[in-house]
């Protein structure tokens, strides 16, 4: 199922991938059993690399990637199928990597990004996560690896399909449904 895969910029296959000496798998996998990945967000200063996911009905996730994990989809699963029926009785296993946050509901969690920025200091560190069904944006302040508070940020201005950071700490967002792009500034 669900595959980030891993390449240099110009095509190659990292010599330290995770599967990249077994010939069963594709060398350019570095990470499995995700669902539907929508926004990846690398984190220089911490060396996290964030995505966000669609779930099923209530199971939208962020997660933390790390080389050669399974993240179980669709063995284990914090939701269930649009007809309410139920997808998998686990929600953990021994051998599958927890969420670093699970939306229930689903928010339709789609683009990502790290703030790092001088814009606005409080959200230093923190995760910018966009969301297509709830339109909305949220700031989500961690722990290390793990998400300890939410904050909505942006509301009702439409479908948030990305959100990234300029090189001026300015916030980007991109929507449809209306479609267009909005800057988020502070006021001097």
């Amino acid at each position: 199922n669900g595959k980030v895969h891993r390449l240099h910029l110009d095509g190659r296959i990292p010599e330290d991938n995770p599967f990249v000496n077994q010939p069963d798998a594709l060398p350019s996998i570095y990470s499995f059993g995700h669902r539907n990945p929508q926004g990846l967000a690398f984190d220089p200063e911490t060396d996290i690399l964030w995505n966000s996911e669609h779930g099923p009905m209530g199971g939208d996730e962020i997660n933390n990637l790390h080389s050669g994990a399974n993240y179980g989809w669709p063995d284990v699963s914090y939701g269930r199928n649009y007809d309410s029926s139920i997808i998998t009785e686990l929600e953990r296993t021994e051998d599958t990597h927890q969420p670093s946050w699970i939306y229930r509901p689903s928010t339709g969690v789609c683009g990502i990004d790290v703030y790092r920025g001088v814009m606005f200091p409080r959200w230093q560190g923190h995760l910018l996560v966009g969301a297509l069904k709830f339109q909305s944006v949220e700031v989500l302040t961690l722990d290390g690896d793990h998400v300890i508070h939410t904050e909505t940020i942006v509301r009702n201005l439409g479908r948030v399909r990305d959100v990234a950071v300029a090189p001026d700490g300015s916030v980007y967002l991109v929507l449809n449904d209306p479609g267009r792009v909005i800057a988020l500034t502070a006021i001097r």
